[in-house]
C-alpha cells in the first residue's frame, strides 16, 4: 500500500474547543505549492482515516500529491475516545449540522466553514484555486445540507468550490412537494398528517440553529448557484433508512438521488447542479471515489 504510513492526526482550535483531522500537509504553515484542496467527510462509522487514505492514495497514484491538500475531518460522538475539550456530537447530529454537545455548542457545519475560511487565507495558501468538499453516506447527508445552509463561500471569489454529495440516505428538500411513487419527475404534497415529512433533516420545517440563520428563500438562491454534484452509485439500492419521511423520497439511495435532482430541476430550472452516476458501484466510498468518474470529479481532471 502506497499510503501505509498514515500521518499523525492533527488538531486545531475551533471556538475554544479542539477538533481532530487527518491532513497530508501542515495547514498552519504557508503552503506555496498547494493549488487544489479536498475535504473528504466520513460516513456514520466515523472512519476518517479510511477516507483520508482513499483520497490521499489517489493523489499519489495520479502524481498530484505535491499540489493537492487532502483533509479528512473526524467528527466524534459521546463514547468515542475524546481529547480534553474536544468537540463531540450526537450520533446523527453531526450529519445535519446540529450543535456539538460540549459547552461550545459548535455546529458540525461551522467546523467545515472553519476549514473553508482557513483554506481561503491567501497568506497561508497563496496559490489555492479550487476546493472540493465531499462526503459519502452520512458525510453525503452533511455535504448536501451544508451546501444549502453555508454562507462561508459568499465572498471567496478567488476560490472555486464544488460540493460532491455521494450516496446519502436522504436529502433536505426545498419545498413540501415529494416524488409521486412510480412516476419519475412527478411531485405533489403528501397528504399524510401523521408523517412529519418536511421536518428538517428531510425538509425545511423546524430547522436547527445553523440552518435557521437565514430564510429558505435566501438559502435556496445561493444553493442553486453553487456547483453541487449528486454522485450516485447505480447499485446503491440496498439497506437504507425506511422512516415514513425517508420513504417519501424514494425506495433506496439511488432513487432518492435521482428524485432529489429532479425536484431541484423542477422547482429551480436555473440551477447549475449536476448528477453523475457510477455504473456497477453500490454503497462504498472506495468504489465511488476510485472510479474513473470519481477521480475526475475529485481532482478536476479533464
Amino acid at each position: 500500500q502506497a499510503y501505509a504510513n498514515l500521518p499523525d492526526k492533527s488538531v486545531i482550535e475551533i471556538n475554544n474547543a479542539i477538533f481532530s483531522f487527518y491532513s497530508n500537509k501542515n495547514i498552519e504553515k504557508v503552503q506555496q505549492s498547494i493549488e487544489h484542496a479536498i475535504i473528504t467527510i466520513h460516513g456514520s462509522v466515523r472512519n476518517a482515516d479510511t477516507y483520508f487514505k482513499s483520497v490521499w492514495g489517489l493523489s499519489k497514484k495520479l502524481k498530484v500529491e505535491d499540489k493537492t491538500l487532502v483533509i479528512s475531518p473526524h467528527f466524534k460522538i459521546t463514547g468515542d475516545q475524546l481529547k480534553r475539550n474536544e468537540l463531540r456530537f450526537s450520533y446523527e447530529g453531526w450529519w445535519i449540522g446540529n450543535n456539538s454537545l460540549d459547552k461550545s455548542k459548535t455546529s458540525s457545519f461551522s467546523v467545515i466553514d472553519f476549514f473553508i475560511g482557513h483554506l481561503a487565507n491567501q497568506k497561508l495558501f497563496p496559490n489555492l484555486k479550487t476546493l472540493v468538499i465531499t462526503g459519502h453516506s452520512a458525510g453525503g447527508h452533511l455535504t448536501q445540507r451544508l451546501a444549502l445552509g453555508t454562507q462561508k463561500d459568499t465572498y471567496l471569489n478567488h476560490l472555486e468550490i464544488k460540493y460532491i454529495v455521494a450516496n446519502p440516505g436522504t436529502y433536505a428538500y426545498l419545498s413540501k412537494r415529494r416524488p409521486v411513487k412510480g412516476q419519475i419527475g412527478v411531485f405533489e404534497i403528501p397528504q399524510n398528517p401523521s408523517c412529519a415529512f418536511n421536518r428538517y433533516k428531510y425538509g425545511m420545517d423546524k430547522r436547527n440553529s445553523y440552518m435557521s440563520r437565514d430564510s429558505v428563500l435566501n438559502m435556496t438562491k445561493r444553493f442553486i448557484k453553487r456547483q453541487v454534484i449528486y454522485f450516485l452509485g447505480e447499485k446503491d439500492i440496498g439497506d437504507v433508512e425506511q422512516t415514513c419521511q425517508a420513504q417519501y423520497q424514494g425506495p433506496h439511495r439511488y432513487a432518492r438521488g435521482l428524485n432529489f435532482k429532479a425536484h431541484v430541476d423542477e422547482e429551480f430550472p436555473m440551477n447549475i447542479h449536476q448528477l453523475i452516476s457510477v455504473p456497477n458501484v453500490g454503497h462504498t466510498q472506495y468504489g465511488m471515489y476510485t472510479s474513473d468518474l470519481g477521480k475526475k470529479l475529485l481532482f478536476n481532471l479533464r
